[in-house]
């Protein structure tokens, strides 16, 4: 539905409808008006309403008002936005402390008051809207109710919602203010009876045209309705007219017409002020040609009017009086057909009056002093830097803007040439001499000096640079007496330049293609990057559609494009196809911007566009490529399962193939040792009871028989004791290695007397272990280096403990580098080895040694080093033939 809020359901309402939900009326104030807490706060104007005879006013005694209208006030009291509210078919008008600002010279008597006593001429504007929101009908979306303007340039927009009572009626209208700082309204033309709106904006100056003595002639012609304005660009327009005539006219008066000459709308404003010389238009003329700075007074009439398609003009002759003409073109084609509206325009509450009063008073001056200072006024109402010297150079008169660009204020009759404190070369390096600069060569020369600009610098050490524009000043005989200078700050011109031509640099050199468009498509920009790209040269495509380049499938793409960029949304990174000179169609990435005048408007649109071809191609090898990868995953996939389909297979066997070990051990153990048992039994008896008949051979075997039983048992006892550690399930305790040591040093006491063996043992730590394999673990390693001892040389054995460095455990990638270790070390004297069978010596039934000479299995060490595993450890050996032998088991501490 067409329009801004229906019925209760617009933001505002709701916002309400919360706010009596969440904010219950408590009673806050203390005595008599404890049951009214609803109106406690609000500062002046909540003690206003606190005070005010409510009791013979349309809204009747406090106690009987509605629950929604004490919700409405207790909001407004309490809130820091510009609000107010109006009540019944009267609008009886309550406001907060932020509003009453706005109401200038309104307050405080509009309180409490009818909404057409408080507004005036302004209600026969407002009293339309006001009956539309109490009728709950459709208003002009975007339309506030009222706006007002300070003197500040600072613009409140005050938009309205109906408020309801319980019964579901619109009981009245609350208006909240929202602020924008130093910005302007949007820009609208508005279908205008311009005549009746230049007669209320002229209103306003009726008070001080009776102050000041002087006569407002208005003579207003027929002019057609079909007029279309920028209100807002209207009155500034009207308003920095008068304002100039009123401050330039001490006697007389000032004439407004407004007529019109055929398709022409014409708004005259003349005075019989002082006057314009010819150099100061001529000054004034260059002011309005400048863009480097913004514009006000007449400069700014000057915009607005060129802006909207029409001409200003000055004509003024000194002593006599000025004429401001300005003609604008009566319709709206030439308008801007977004910017164009038949709607209502707000309605606008200005704090003008004071202002314009006192701006204009205080530049007025007695009628004896003007024909002395009239010169001097042009001077300083000019916004350049204007300066005056004798011929000597010394200064006679500068303006503020002179100041303001000096950064002081100098001594007239002392200072000379300049009020600068240092000037510069533009290299801002070598200084100018001030008798050498502009200024000071016209004076030397009789003659204007124009072209050069130069760098002044403040005190402040602040720099500006400015373009002098001297021009020598003549008496009445022709004789030189001195010179004007005046000195524009060109700063953001050359800033914007320099800006201007560093963006020019990056378009030009740019890798991709920059095209500039309208916002019909057609081309006004086309960097050397696009020629490259497309093959088309700039002066084929400026000037032609866009749509030159897109393929026929790909056509409907622009419109949706051209409608994006007029609803000023930005486009990054479309990708599409576009066609080269050639036919070759290429995968492009777009980033598309809207380009917007100094107005805000969308012109037209820049475009970036980068060609992804060899991205294109390299995703699709990618994806290619990624498709060959997952069929190869897939296949390792079902490999990694067939394998792991076979790993349980194994595991399988492997678990058959240990229980048979298991049995093959317990049969070992049992039923073979039982008949070597008997073997050795019976060969003893034999030995011991017959030896005196049988012969020394025969004793000879009887001795073999036995050793080789004896020999037998020990294999099978051994070899048992390796079969069980493969499936060790002996539990792990705090063990003290040193305990295990005396009871295996105490199993090897009579070897170790007989051999004479020397033994130096360490201090051994606690582990948590097995002791049990502890102790097969030193008996083994205690056997072996009493057993490899060297006839040569007194047996020595060291037995000890060392703790692991962190450097030493890094180098064991068996070790877990989170966890300590301890070294338990064994090394003896003994007859050593070749260390090339390090790795040897631990596999079962490995020998070094010839067996005749060495008893023993070959099992022992392959032992202890599964004892080593079991504990998440292991074991190494080092050794040298005939020097000994170092045995070293790792364990975790």
């Amino acid at each position: 539905m067409a329009g801004g809020h229906r019925k209760s359901t617009n933001v505002f309402t709701i916002y309400i409808l919360c706010a009596m939900m969440n904010a219950p009326l408590t009673a806050t104030l203390r005595d008599e008006t404890a049951a009214y807490g609803f109106l406690s706060g609000g500062g002046e104007t909540g003690e206003l309403i606190r005070s005010f005879n409510w009791d013979t006013s349309a809204l009747g005694p406090v106690n009987q008002w509605p629950s929604c209208l004490k919700t409405c006030i207790r909001i407004l009291l309490t809130s820091p936005q510009p609000m107010f509210l109006w009540w019944g078919q009267e609008g009886i008008q309550l406001y907060n402390d932020a509003c009453k600002a706005l109401l200038g010279g309104k307050h405080p008597a509009a309180m409490g008051q009818p909404a057409a006593t408080t507004w005036g001429q302004l209600w026969e504007q407002l009293q339309p809207r006001f009956s539309s929101l109490m009728n709950d009908e459709a208003v002009t979306a975007g339309t506030p109710l009222l706006q007002i303007v300070q003197q500040e340039g600072i613009y409140y927009h005050f938009s309205g919602s109906p408020i309801p009572d319980e019964a579901g009626h619109i009981a009245g209208v609350m208006a909240i203010g929202a602020v924008a700082h130093n910005s302007h309204p949007p820009l609208t033309y508005t279908k205008t009876d311009v005549s009746g709106f230049t007669r209320g904006l002229l209103h306003h100056f009726d008070d001080i045209i009776v102050q000041t003595g002087l006569t407002l002639v208005i003579n207003f012609d027929h002019v057609t309705p079909e007029i279309y304005i920028d209100r807002d660009m209207w009155e500034k327009v009207l308003f920095i007219l008068l304002t100039n005539a009123l401050r330039h006219t001490l006697q007389g008066g000032v004439a407004v017409r407004l007529s019109q000459d055929g398709s022409t709308l014409q708004l005259t404003v003349s005075d019989s002020g002082i006057g314009i010389s010819h150099a100061m238009q001529t000054a004034i003329g260059e002011r309005f040609l400048r863009g480097d700075a913004p514009k006000t007074g007449l400069a700014l009439v000057d915009e607005l009017v060129k802006r909207d398609g029409g001409a200003f003009e000055i004509n003024s002759t000194v002593g006599e009086g000025s004429v401001f003409r300005i003609t604008l073109p009566v319709g709206k084609e030439h308008l801007p057909a977004d910017k164009v509206t038949n709607g209502e325009a707000a309605v606008v509450y200005k704090l003008y009056p004071d202002f314009m009063q006192n701006k204009i008073s205080a530049t007025r001056k007695p009628k004896q002093e003007v024909d002395d200072q009239s010169y001097r006024q042009l001077l300083e109402y000019l916004p350049a830097a204007i300066y005056t010297c004798d011929k000597e150079g010394r200064l006679l008169f500068f303006n503020e803007a002179a100041v303001q660009l000096w950064g002081r204020t100098p001594q007239t009759g002392i200072d000379k040439w300049c009020g600068a404190w240092k000037i510069y070369q533009l290299d801002g390096v070598t200084p100018i001499p001030f008798d050498a600069i502009p200024v000071a060569q016209t004076i030397k020369s009789g003659r204007p000096v124009r072209g050069q600009q130069i760098i002044v610098e403040r005190p402040d050490g602040r720099r500006r640079i400015v373009q002098p524009y001297p021009d020598p000043l003549f008496d009445a005989n022709g004789e030189l007496v001195g010179a004007v200078n005046m000195l524009v700050d060109i700063t953001d011109q050359r800033a914007n330049e320099e800006y201007i031509s560093r963006m020019a640099a990056i378009v030009e050199y740019s890798d991709d293609a920059i095209i500039g468009k309208t916002l019909d498509g057609i081309v006004t920009s086309w960097n050397p990057a696009a020629e490259r790209l497309f093959g088309y040269t700039a002066e084929e495509m400026i000037g032609t559609s866009i749509t030159r380049i897109i393929p026929p499938d790909k056509l409907m793409e622009e419109p949706a494009i051209l409608q994006q960029l007029r609803a000023g949304q930005r486009i990054d990174h479309f990708e599409t196809k576009r066609m080269t000179k050639n036919g070759t169609l290429l995968d492009i990435s777009l980033t598309i911007s809207p380009v917007k005048d100094l107005e805000g408007n969308i012109i037209g649109a820049s475009k970036i566009a980068r060609d992804v071809t060899r991205q294109r191609e390299l995703f699709s090898a990618l994806k290619e490529s990624e498709s060959k990868y997952m069929q190869l995953a897939f296949e390792l996939e079902a490999m990694v399962e067939q394998r792991t389909n076979e790993l349980v297979e194994a595991n399988f066997y492997l678990r058959k193939s240990n229980q048979e070990l298991e049995q093959f051990a317990y049969i070992t153990s049992h039923d073979l040792q039982e008949p070597l048992r008997k073997i050795q039994t019976f060969a003893g008896m034999l030995h011991n009871n017959s030896k005196d008949v049988l012969s020394e051979t025969s004793r000879i075997y009887i001795d073999k028989v036995m050793l080789s039983a004896k020999r037998m048992s020990q294999l099978i006892s051994e070899l048992l004791d390796y079969s069980r550690l493969i499936h060790v399930k002996d539990p792990f305790v705090e063990t003290d290695l040193n305990d295990i040591l005396v009871k295996v040093l105490n199993d090897f006491e009579v070897l170790i007397s007989q051999r004479d063996v020397q033994i130096s043992i360490g201090d051994l730590p606690s582990l948590m272990a097995s002791p049990l394999q502890m102790n097969q673990l030193f008996h083994n390693l205690l056997g072996n280096a009493i057993k490899f001892s060297s006839p040569k040389r007194k047996p020595v054995i060291e037995i000890y403990a060392e703790r692991l460095g962190m450097a030493d455990i890094a180098s064991m990638p068996e070790l877990d580098a989170g966890r300590e270790y301890k070294a338990i070390v064994v090394k003896d004297n003994g007859i050593g080895f070749d260390q090339i069978y390090s790795d040897k010596i631990f596999q079962i039934f490995q020998r070094l040694n010839d067996r005749a000479a060495f008893e023993g299995t070959g099992i022992g060490l392959a032992l202890c080093s599964k004892i080593a595993i079991n504990h998440k450890g292991f074991i190494y050996a080092t050794g040298v033939p005939d020097q000994g032998a170092c045995f070293r088991v790792i364990l975790p501490a």
